[in-house]
């Protein structure tokens, strides 16, 4: 069995694999493992699995799902869910994007909701009521324009605008306005951000601009920048759940700090945003015993007592470091599942150093895969027109997303092969 390896500058997660493979094979003696180095790469896949050269298991993106089902470069593991006693106690949510046709074809490894991370303190400041869990539009836009003070440098949210990661903040808009950014019919790709849905996000971002004065004055911010910001309370709010990051290397309070799903557009819709992340799946082109063990590795340390060892590692050490866990956000297993009761058990007993997304929120989450085909390209193109509302308050929405996607479409997506 071909099994995926970290490269050779990756200490970190060598000896963690190194340490897998060694229980694994004590535990499956008869397996011969192989080691290979090649990381998922959409523009690789192809050539690897033209030569049966890929490893028995892989890890790729969310965005892959539609691409490698379409190509046949994905096992169904309905045969080994069968016999797997944990099979029940996945998490739907971030199982979505591998679910097709009711069948999984791949475990996930890691992966996020898109959520918003909001300072406390700057709401308090401005004697702002903090928003709830089943907060709107209308009330993501008022309290994005009350916190906001522009002749201290303060914005009221602050989103990444400068390369392809303004794309990706923009796209959880659209999908809580119930749109979508592709649609595949008749074996073709197509761009579908220029729809009602999207001129509605994109009006959205140009509100809070011009009329809400809401964003930093300097808005052409990359990822990092962001959460810098953030870090030096100088936005009240921001996309994504950088909690760990706020505190321990930011110098933020625990108190200060929550997380609230993405508003939807009206009242009672739905909370939608990205969901991303990485997921094992196992190569279609080994013989079925392989695939069998390819599954039970990509299993081997899920719902087990050694997860719990390793957690307990990690909140030992954060208690030493007097800092701080993020617990709560979507995982691979179900929170109500006996392993997830067991992680709540070890988790409550760390108060000081564990930061709780609230139960309510994470129930409110509905996640929608980001674009199957191209998605970066799809980004840049996106944050084109982003940067163009943020610069012209006469920037016309329409008409700059129809451009954008009539590029998209014949510079990219037209060539887009589906077998």
């Amino acid at each position: 069995m071909t099994v995926q390896f970290p490269k050779a500058d990756n200490l970190a997660g060598i000896e963690i694999i190194n340490k897998r493979l060694d229980r694994f094979q004590e535990q499956y003696p008869n397996v011969t493992l192989k080691k290979n180095d090649w990381q998922y790469s959409p523009d690789e896949i192809g050539i690897k699995m033209a030569a049966h050269q890929a490893p028995s298991l892989f890890r790729v993106p969310a965005t892959e799902g539609k691409v490698l089902l379409e190509h046949q470069w994905l096992t169904d593991l309905t045969p080994f869910l069968a016999n797997y006693e944990h099979a029940n106690d996945f998490n739907e949510k971030l199982a979505s994007p591998f679910m097709i046709d009711g069948k999984m074809h791949a475990i996930p490894a890691n992966g996020y909701i898109m959520a918003v991370m909001i300072n406390k303190k700057l709401f308090e400041e401005k004697n702002v009521p903090l928003p709830t869990p089943d907060w709107t539009w209308d009330d993501f836009y008022a309290a994005a324009k009350a916190t906001a003070d522009p002749a201290k440098g303060i914005a009221g949210f602050a989103m990444m605008a400068k390369g392809n990661e303004g794309g990706w903040n923009w796209t959880n808009f659209l999908y809580s306005a119930g749109g979508t950014t592709q649609v595949v019919a008749d074996g073709k790709v197509a761009s579908a951000f220029n729809s009602e849905a999207g001129v509605k996000a994109m009006e959205f971002m140009k509100q809070l601009r011009w009329e809400g004065n809401a964003l930093p004055q300097n808005w052409a911010l990359n990822y990092g920048d962001v959460y810098n910001l953030f870090k030096q309370g100088r936005a009240a709010m921001v996309l994504g759940d950088r909690i760990e990051d706020a505190i321990n290397n930011g110098g933020m309070k625990k108190e200060e700090l929550i997380i609230l799903p993405i508003p939807s557009m009206e009242k009672g819709g739905d909370h939608t945003g990205v969901l991303g992340g990485n997921y094992d799946v196992i190569n279609p082109q080994e013989s079925a015993e392989t695939q069998q063990m390819a599954f039970n590795y990509v299993t081997f340390d899920l719902f087990k007592d050694s997860g719990l060892d390793e957690l307990k590692l990690v909140l030992e050490d954060r208690k030493s470091k007097g800092q701080v866990y993020m617990y709560g956000a979507p995982a691979y297993y179900k929170p109500d599942s006996e392993y997830g009761k067991k992680v709540e058990e070890l988790v409550n007993q760390y108060p000081d150093n564990v930061f709780r997304y609230d139960p309510e929120v994470t129930k409110l989450m509905k996640g929608v895969p980001e674009p199957s085909y191209n998605g970066q390209e799809s980004y840049a193109e996106l944050t084109n027109v982003l940067q163009e509302v943020f610069s012209n308050k006469d920037a016309d929405v329409k008409a700059l997303l129809a451009a954008a996607a009539k590029k998209i479409d014949e510079e990219v997506l037209s060539k887009v092969v589906i077998k």
